[in-house]
Order: C-alpha cells, then structure tokens, then sequence
C-alpha cells in the first residue's frame, strides 16, 4: 500500500512537471490551456489519491475524497471558461510553420 500511494504521488508530480514544459513551450494560448488544464487536473487527483491511500480510508479522511471531487468538477470548468473568454474576445491561435516561428 505505502509504495503504491508513493507511485500515486510521484506519477501525480510527473504530470505536472510535464504539463508545465507544455505551458511554457506551447504557442498559443488555447494550446497552454490544454496542457494546463489536462495536467493539472490528473496531477492533482492522483496526487490526493496517493495521500488518501497513505493515509488509510478513514470517516475523517473524508476531506481528502471532497478535494478530489472539488477538483475533477472545477478544473474543466475553469479551463473552459478562461477559453471562452479569449474566444470571445477575438484572440486568435498562433500559427507556427517551424519550431519557434511564427508566421
């Protein structure tokens, strides 16, 4: 159980440092939303299924079980909305013909 709930954690972490390279290295900001959103999400619920295995499943580790919900309701709703909002605001997508130019 203890090495599982470190392998949780750690592929939780991962994902998260990956999606962070995709912020930072992506064009656009439709194309950082995506990696954002999607690595933020998953590295945050396994991060917390890691803890709540760790921990034990007990009546007052519940919280833990509420964050993770919290989290897979929100973090689509978020990323949904700060793309709405540059769709509505007319930002466009970069276009990129080579690694690091733009058109």
């Amino acid at each position: 159980m203890n090495f599982f709930s470190l392998l949780l954690i750690y592929l939780g972490l991962l994902i998260m440092l990956i999606g962070s390279f995709g912020i930072a290295r992506l064009a656009n900001i439709y194309s950082r939303l995506q990696a954002s959103g999607v690595s933020d999400t998953v590295g945050v619920i396994l991060i917390l299924l890691g803890f709540l295995l760790r921990k034990g499943f007990r009546f007052s580790d519940s919280f833990l079980g509420l964050l993770i919900l919290f989290f897979f309701v929100t973090g689509p709703i978020v990323t949904h909305s700060i793309a709405k909002t540059a769709f509505l605001s007319k930002v466009e997508p970069t276009k990129t013909t080579k690694k690091g130019e733009e058109e």
